[in-house]
């Protein structure tokens, strides 16, 4: 009996390990544990993209070799911002996000110490110099708020009343001293070990020019939702030491580049007449307002369009590539109003920047007529719409995507809501796209209730109702359990804004006669 017992416990065991296996790392989760670390380098380094431009326009004025050089601002500002401010930012926004405001403050102190580390022990080769810590920025910020959150939660409910601020003080004042001596002393050696590493494998890509090779990645990843973790979390760190070195860089360039995208939607537009109208609403917004997302259903409707994607990316690369063209600075929105304004000032770099980004939107635009021709039997008979790409998308990102709601709007006191938000991961371009068009909506219809974008992991405990994109759903309603939350996966649906409209305006219609009838 006991035999049997143990050979039962063992088969459970067995199952239980089986079951916790494929829950953990089937292809569905983890997709989804790519896109939420993805998520997580967007957040990090998205906010500071403001404070990047204005750095870029520093270089682009006052360096020696710019537009109008300035010796005193080249001397006292450009260099100091990157190599001080823009670093300590981003540790400030990552030690945020992990711990609040006192993990913000750890974070910068340590990152600070990283950064004069840095400036002490600059490399391992003869003649190093001191590199922008931005890649430090991102570990070594979350890592100190953690620690400091792992030691509040172990305190918690555990230091006598009165003392608490008085103890939390001192927490993080020791906790910031050793862990700062540790990183000036250590980190450097760590960090200037990836740098290194990272430096070498673009400067390899670069010298044996393959750096167009990129494209095989970086336009399949886009259409998981990764453009922003791959061109703020990857290139924007990576593109620094480059500026400083030649005074562009082409990681810039990379993801950024919009030709793939609208040569892709030209061939939708010329293809299929169903889709010829959002193709071509979302080829202005995409080409002229950067926001690349709005592409994504299209690709997803015809998934062999990636192909023309891949090819188009291919082409623009190499082209920037064989120009040895680059950017000062990150261009975000992807958008030809802001390459253009970060293109270094020279004949040749605009040359090469303009005939890569067209020439990638021609051979985009060919692969792709190609393959509707090659393939319009299949697509006669299977003809994709807008929702079905919606079902690839859940399919791909193993999740359900629909209208989300925790609690009916029927069931949700209407005079409660005076704001509707529109979260994204970094609270920009998708979003500020989305609220506008909901905005827009909302005022034609005679309804006065404001509309705001924020980032998702930055919603308001309070709020009462919450528009995401589909795969951030779940995780707004983890942060706001409370609130009507609402799924979006295609922010050119117009169904969807009219959608929200109606329930709205159905529910202030039924306030309206309730109170004519008391």
């Amino acid at each position: 009996m006991e035999e049997v017992i143990k050979e039962l416990n063992k088969k459970e065991s067995k199952n239980s390990f089986t079951l916790w296996f494929k829950n953990n790392f089937n292809k569905r989760t983890s997709l989804r544990r790519v896109q939420k670390f993805g998520g997580w380098l967007s957040s990090m380094m998205m906010p500071i993209i403001g404070i990047m431009i204005a750095w870029g326009l520093l270089t682009a004025f006052f360096i020696p070799d710019g537009w109008t050089p300035v010796a005193a601002i080249n001397d006292y500002i450009v260099g100091n911002v990157i190599t001080y401010l823009i670093p300590v930012l981003i540790g400030f926004n990552a030690g945020k996000l992990v711990h609040k405001t006192r993990g913000g403050f750890i974070a910068t102190f340590v990152v600070f110490a990283v950064i004069v580390g840095n400036q002490y022990n600059p490399g391992f080769t003869e003649g190093s110099s001191p590199s922008p810590q931005f890649l430090s920025a991102m570990i070594v910020g979350p890592m100190a708020a953690g620690i400091l959150k792992l030691i509040d939660k172990m305190l918690e409910g555990k230091i006598k009343q009165g003392f608490e601020m008085l103890v939390n003080n001192f927490v993080m004042g020791f906790l910031a001293f050793g862990l700062g001596i540790a990183a000036f002393y250590g980190m450097p050696y760590v960090f200037n070990s990836i740098t290194w590493a990272l430096a070498e494998a673009v400067k390899f890509l670069i010298n044996n020019k393959i750096i167009f090779l990129t494209a095989l990645i970086v336009e399949p990843a886009k259409i998981f939702f990764l453009n922003n973790a791959i061109n703020h979390g990857v290139f924007s760190a990576l593109s620094p030491s480059l500026v400083t070195e030649k005074g562009r860089s082409i990681l810039y360039l990379l993801e950024a580049n919009p030709g793939p995208g609208l040569g892709a939607l030209i061939a939708i537009m010329i293809f299929d007449k169903k889709q010829r109208e959002n193709a071509a609403g979302a080829s202005v917004i995409h080409f002229f307002g950067g926001i690349h997302e709005v592409y994504f259903p299209f690709i997803l409707m015809k998934i062999e369009m990636i192909i023309a994607l891949i090819v188009g990316g291919l082409v623009g690369d190499a082209i920037f590539q064989i120009f040895d063209a680059g950017l000062i600075a990150p261009s975000s929105p992807g958008s030809i109003i802001a390459i253009s304004i970060f293109i270094q000032s020279s004949a040749l770099n605009y040359a090469g920047v303009y005939l890569g980004i067209f020439a990638s939107c021609g051979a985009a635009l060919l692969t792709g007529s190609l393959i509707h021709i090659i393939m319009r039997k299949k697509y006669k008979k299977n003809a994709a719409t807008l929702e079905e790409a919606t079902k690839k998308l859940e399919q791909i990102k193993g999740k359900e995507i629909k209208h989300l709601s925790k609690k009916p709007l029927k069931e949700l006191d209407f005079n409660e809501v005076d704001t509707i938000i529109f979260a994204c991961e970094a609270g920009m371009g998708s979003s500020a796209m989305g609220a506008s068009l909901l905005r827009k909506k909302l005022k034609e219809a005679g309804i006065k209730i404001k509309v705001v974008n924020y980032p998702v992991k930055e919603l308001p405990s309070d709020a009462k109702f919450v528009i995401t994109q589909d795969k951030l759903t779940e995780y707004a309603i983890q942060k706001v359990p409370n609130a009507t939350h609402r799924s979006i996966s295609n922010f050119l649906d117009k169904n969807f804004y009219d959608k929200i409209v109606l329930e709205f305006k159905e529910k202030l219609e039924h306030i309206n006669e309730e109170r004519k009838t008391t």
